[in-house]
Protein backbone atom coordinates (compact mmCIF):
# COMPACT_ATOMS: atom_id res chain seq x y z
CA UNK A 1 0.00 0.00 0.00
CA UNK A 2 1.64 3.17 1.06
CA UNK A 3 5.09 2.69 2.08
CA UNK A 4 6.50 4.25 5.46
CA UNK A 5 3.21 3.82 7.41
CA UNK A 6 2.72 1.43 9.98
CA UNK A 7 0.53 -1.38 9.19
CA UNK A 8 -2.50 -0.50 11.47
CA UNK A 9 -2.73 3.03 9.52
CA UNK A 10 -2.59 0.92 6.28
CA UNK A 11 -5.33 -1.24 7.19
CA UNK A 12 -7.34 1.90 7.96
CA UNK A 13 -6.46 3.75 4.53
CA UNK A 14 -7.21 0.37 2.76
CA UNK A 15 -10.81 -0.29 4.62
CA UNK A 16 -11.62 3.46 3.67
CA UNK A 17 -10.47 2.56 -0.08
CA UNK A 18 -12.76 -0.39 -0.04
CA UNK A 19 -15.82 1.53 1.74
CA UNK A 20 -15.89 4.67 -0.64
CA UNK A 21 -15.65 2.36 -3.39
CA UNK A 22 -18.48 0.06 -2.31
CA UNK A 23 -20.48 3.81 -1.72
CA UNK A 24 -19.72 5.25 -4.87
CA UNK A 25 -21.01 1.58 -6.72
CA UNK A 26 -24.39 2.18 -4.37
CA UNK A 27 -24.67 5.28 -5.48
CA UNK A 28 -24.13 4.39 -9.23
CA UNK A 29 -27.06 1.75 -8.60
CA UNK A 30 -29.40 4.31 -7.54
CA UNK A 31 -28.94 6.45 -10.94
CA UNK A 32 -31.56 5.43 -13.61
CA UNK A 33 -29.15 3.75 -16.39
CA UNK A 34 -31.83 3.41 -18.58
CA UNK A 35 -34.60 6.13 -19.52
CA UNK A 36 -38.99 5.42 -19.44
CA UNK A 37 -41.21 7.42 -19.55
CA UNK A 38 -45.06 6.90 -19.23
CA UNK A 39 -48.56 8.56 -19.84
CA UNK A 40 -50.55 9.78 -16.85
CA UNK A 41 -54.42 10.08 -17.75
CA UNK A 42 -57.19 11.36 -15.44
CA UNK A 43 -60.47 13.00 -15.83
CA UNK A 44 -61.96 15.57 -14.30
CA UNK A 45 -65.69 15.25 -12.96
CA UNK A 46 -67.57 17.82 -13.96
CA UNK A 47 -68.48 20.43 -11.12
CA UNK A 48 -71.47 22.80 -12.09
CA UNK A 49 -73.46 25.32 -10.28
CA UNK A 50 -76.58 27.54 -11.21
CA UNK A 51 -77.52 31.25 -9.62
CA UNK A 52 -79.79 33.84 -9.50
CA UNK A 53 -76.92 36.92 -10.19
CA UNK A 54 -75.94 38.40 -6.88
CA UNK A 55 -76.74 35.17 -4.85
CA UNK A 56 -75.06 32.27 -3.51
CA UNK A 57 -74.49 29.22 -5.81
CA UNK A 58 -76.85 26.51 -4.43
CA UNK A 59 -76.57 23.44 -6.72
CA UNK A 60 -77.37 22.98 -10.09
CA UNK A 61 -80.80 23.84 -10.07
CA UNK A 62 -82.94 27.30 -9.53
CA UNK A 63 -86.59 27.31 -9.44
CA UNK A 64 -87.98 30.99 -10.35
CA UNK A 65 -91.82 31.76 -9.82
CA UNK A 66 -93.00 34.71 -12.25
CA UNK A 67 -96.37 36.41 -12.09
CA UNK A 68 -97.77 37.36 -15.41
CA UNK A 69 -98.74 40.90 -15.26
CA UNK A 70 -102.43 42.09 -16.44
CA UNK A 71 -101.58 42.91 -20.22
CA UNK A 72 -101.89 46.75 -21.09
CA UNK A 73 -103.62 47.88 -24.31
CA UNK A 74 -100.83 48.76 -26.59
CA UNK A 75 -99.60 44.83 -25.47
CA UNK A 76 -103.21 43.37 -26.03
CA UNK A 77 -102.34 45.20 -29.82
CA UNK A 78 -99.06 43.36 -30.26
CA UNK A 79 -100.08 39.95 -28.93
CA UNK A 80 -97.53 39.58 -26.37
CA UNK A 81 -96.90 40.45 -22.67
CA UNK A 82 -92.49 41.10 -23.12
CA UNK A 83 -90.39 41.31 -20.07
CA UNK A 84 -86.89 41.36 -21.00
CA UNK A 85 -83.90 40.86 -18.84
CA UNK A 86 -86.63 39.06 -16.14
CA UNK A 87 -83.80 37.44 -15.23
CA UNK A 88 -80.21 36.56 -14.86
CA UNK A 89 -78.19 33.32 -13.81
CA UNK A 90 -74.84 32.90 -13.12
CA UNK A 91 -73.68 29.78 -14.66
CA UNK A 92 -70.49 28.24 -13.51
CA UNK A 93 -68.72 25.03 -14.66
CA UNK A 94 -65.51 23.36 -15.27
CA UNK A 95 -67.36 21.45 -18.40
CA UNK A 96 -69.03 22.54 -21.46
CA UNK A 97 -72.68 22.89 -20.13
CA UNK A 98 -76.27 23.09 -21.25
CA UNK A 99 -78.41 25.03 -19.48
CA UNK A 100 -82.55 23.17 -19.48
CA UNK A 101 -85.87 24.81 -18.25
CA UNK A 102 -89.34 23.40 -17.65
CA UNK A 103 -92.47 24.06 -16.42
CA UNK A 104 -93.80 22.78 -13.09
CA UNK A 105 -97.28 22.64 -14.33
CA UNK A 106 -98.76 22.29 -17.48
CA UNK A 107 -101.34 25.29 -17.19
CA UNK A 108 -100.58 28.83 -15.49
CA UNK A 109 -104.04 28.97 -14.10
CA UNK A 110 -107.50 29.95 -14.72
CA UNK A 111 -108.67 32.84 -16.34
CA UNK A 112 -110.69 34.93 -13.56
CA UNK A 113 -114.54 33.81 -15.36
CA UNK A 114 -112.99 30.56 -14.96
CA UNK A 115 -113.78 29.38 -18.81
CA UNK A 116 -110.11 29.36 -19.55
CA UNK A 117 -106.86 27.43 -18.21
CA UNK A 118 -103.48 29.44 -19.54
CA UNK A 119 -101.24 26.70 -20.95
CA UNK A 120 -97.94 26.97 -20.40
CA UNK A 121 -96.79 26.40 -23.86
CA UNK A 122 -98.08 30.44 -24.46
CA UNK A 123 -94.95 31.56 -22.00
CA UNK A 124 -92.04 31.85 -24.00
CA UNK A 125 -88.20 31.66 -22.80
CA UNK A 126 -84.95 32.90 -24.62
CA UNK A 127 -81.24 33.49 -23.43
CA UNK A 128 -80.91 37.09 -24.90
CA UNK A 129 -80.48 37.30 -28.07
CA UNK A 130 -81.60 33.99 -29.04
CA UNK A 131 -84.81 32.81 -30.30
CA UNK A 132 -88.14 32.20 -27.82
CA UNK A 133 -88.33 28.52 -26.97
CA UNK A 134 -92.57 27.80 -25.96
CA UNK A 135 -92.49 26.48 -22.50
CA UNK A 136 -93.27 22.60 -21.69
CA UNK A 137 -93.20 20.40 -18.57
CA UNK A 138 -90.23 18.75 -20.30
CA UNK A 139 -86.87 19.90 -19.98
CA UNK A 140 -85.62 22.28 -23.23
CA UNK A 141 -82.42 23.65 -23.47
CA UNK A 142 -82.27 27.17 -23.77
CA UNK A 143 -78.77 27.89 -24.27
CA UNK A 144 -75.20 25.86 -24.36
CA UNK A 145 -71.30 27.40 -23.20
CA UNK A 146 -67.99 26.43 -22.45
CA UNK A 147 -66.54 25.71 -19.30
CA UNK A 148 -65.70 29.46 -16.75
CA UNK A 149 -68.21 31.41 -15.68
CA UNK A 150 -70.73 32.98 -17.43
CA UNK A 151 -73.69 35.45 -17.14
CA UNK A 152 -77.08 34.23 -18.72
CA UNK A 153 -79.92 36.77 -19.33
CA UNK A 154 -83.23 35.68 -20.21
CA UNK A 155 -86.42 37.31 -21.43
CA UNK A 156 -89.75 36.17 -21.29
CA UNK A 157 -92.87 36.43 -23.14
CA UNK A 158 -96.50 35.41 -22.66
CA UNK A 159 -98.71 34.72 -25.43
CA UNK A 160 -101.96 36.56 -25.72
CA UNK A 161 -104.11 34.80 -28.28
CA UNK A 162 -107.57 35.56 -29.05
CA UNK A 163 -108.34 32.45 -26.71
CA UNK A 164 -106.13 34.58 -23.85
CA UNK A 165 -108.72 35.73 -20.84
CA UNK A 166 -107.45 37.84 -17.81
CA UNK A 167 -106.65 36.15 -15.37
CA UNK A 168 -104.15 35.97 -11.85
CA UNK A 169 -101.28 33.64 -13.85
CA UNK A 170 -98.15 32.36 -12.60
CA UNK A 171 -95.58 29.85 -13.49
CA UNK A 172 -92.92 28.22 -11.86
CA UNK A 173 -89.53 27.54 -13.94
CA UNK A 174 -87.05 24.74 -12.97
CA UNK A 175 -83.79 25.86 -14.56
CA UNK A 176 -80.95 23.17 -14.61
CA UNK A 177 -77.22 23.21 -15.52
CA UNK A 178 -75.61 20.25 -17.19
CA UNK A 179 -73.51 18.84 -19.34
CA UNK A 180 -74.51 18.63 -23.07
Amino acid sequence: MVAGLPRTMKKIIAAGVVITLGALGLLQESFPQNSASATVSFRLAPAMSLSVLGTNPQGNSVVSVYTIPRPTEQERQAGFIERLRALTLQARSNAPWALRVRAYEPSMGTSDDGTYRKPVSDFEVRAAPGPYLPLSVNDQTVTRGPSGEHIIVLDYRVQLGPQHRDGTYSVTLIYTITTP
